[in-house]
């Protein structure tokens, strides 16, 4: 026979709510740390080398910053918009959501210089174009552009090695670090099932502790640095 308390059926219904805060962000990194790991995009067998496209980005940014002809930025938009076309749908919506928060963020700069000079208003949105324009091309840069490609490319240019090797090793350790702020807030929505009354209070821990591992981190790259000898020759990740 069993005990009665094996046998009683219970009824358990967790709070409406609860645990949505760490779903949320746990989805949120896992989205950042798939982006930053699986960075190949649209780059074709045969595409073109990333220093032509680098150099190609730059000279067209040159361009769209010196001219004032909306001849010009039409060019721009229709041949950015043809190229899109051709994308996947959602990967059509990351490139122009980062274009229009931009568009969104300097048109709020702007607005007290429309407001107080309303005969400078052609201009301004002229500015807001060439933002919009911008941010696509950089964007599509980046999705068509693997990111040792773009290091590599960095490197032909004669950039310091210490200014690679800085920037290979922090988008190593956001990943790192993503990893490890995503394990944390799953144990954390395992063991709070029933008690999120103060749910916003673990933001405090999550943060000391993803801090005081990063702290740990970069004490423990410092040191094995100076064991290995590393005199600035970084040939990339």
């Amino acid at each position: 026979m069993l005990p009665n308390w094996l046998t009683t059926t219970e009824a358990y219904e967790p709070p409406k709510g609860g645990g949505t805060f760490a779903i949320k962000t746990m989805r949120s990194f896992g989205h950042m740390m798939g982006r930053l790991q699986f960075q190949q995009g649209h780059e074709k067998r045969h595409a073109l080398p990333a220093l032509v496209k680098f150099f190609l980005l730059v000279l067209a940014i040159v361009f769209l910053s010196w001219t004032h002809q909306l001849v010009a930025l039409l060019a721009y938009a229709a041949v950015l918009l043809l190229y899109l076309s051709t994308w996947p749908p959602q990967d059509i919506w990351k490139v122009l959501r980062g274009a229009l928060i931009a568009v969104v963020f300097s048109g709020i700069l702007l607005a007290p210089a429309m407001m107080l000079r309303p005969e400078g208003i052609p201009n301004n949105l002229q500015l807001v174009c060439k933002v919009f324009l911008t941010v696509m091309m950089v964007s599509i840069f980046n999705h068509t552009t693997q990111w040792n490609h773009i290091t590599g490319a960095l490197r032909k240019l004669h950039v310091p090695g210490v200014v690679i090797f800085t920037l290979d090793l922090t988008l190593k350790y956001i990943v790192i670090l993503g990893r490890f702020i995503y394990d944390v807030l799953t144990s954390y929505s395992l063991r709070a099932v029933g008690n999120h009354r103060k749910k916003y209070k673990s933001v405090g821990g999550v943060m000391g502790i993803t801090f005081i591992r990063g702290a740990n981190m970069s004490q423990e790259m410092y040191e094995a640095m100076r064991c290995r000898g590393f005199t600035d020759d970084y040939r990339g990740l």
